[in-house]
């Protein structure tokens, strides 16, 4: 899921560099689309697989959701009731995706996630004071480092402890 969060991100900027701000909505739309029906098969199948569902995993999956719920109101409805702009879109996708990597490690008791999970929240404050086209790369330095490194990380772990 974090690579496909790079390539929403690259997607949406590359729009707002070429200046095809009308490309903008409809493309979060089908991303959006798109990458929830991938989580959903990335989960589904997991839950199939596994015989028993682990109390901690049920509490990630759930944070999760319901941090995901948030992205969509950030994205999809605050800002079309002129509650911000799409420029605090970003920032604030920042420190939701912290909080969820953050309690990810929390429940999990890996403190390399709790301290990954800062790169979010230093993004956060650097894309609220930098307000340029390409502060888009500070967002994609964050999931890499606060969501792709935490995954394959666990994922690794996973392996080894089934093994």
């Amino acid at each position: 899921m974090g690579i496909a969060a790079v390539f929403f991100v690259l997607a949406i900027s590359s729009l707002e560099i070429f200046h095809l701000h009308a490309w903008v909505l409809p493309t979060m739309i089908v991303l959006t689309l798109i990458n929830a029906v991938i989580g959903g098969i990335i989960v589904n199948q997991g839950e199939k697989r596994e015989k028993v569902k682990s109390y901690p995993k049920t509490l990630v999956l759930t944070i999760w959701v319901l941090c995901s719920l948030a992205l969509l109101l950030y994205a999809f409805v605050f800002p079309f009731l002129n509650v911000y702009s799409f420029s605090a879109l970003p920032v604030m996708v920042s420190v939701t995706a912290g909080i969820a990597v953050f309690m990810t490690g929390v429940i999990y008791e890996l403190a390399y996630i709790r301290w990954l999970s800062s790169a979010w929240w230093i993004s956060a404050i650097l894309m609220a004071v930098i307000q340029n086209q390409y502060r888009f790369l500070i967002i994609i330095a964050a999931i890499i480092i606060g969501w792709i490194l935490p995954g394959v990380i666990l994922n690794r772990q996973y392996k080894n402890r089934s093994k």
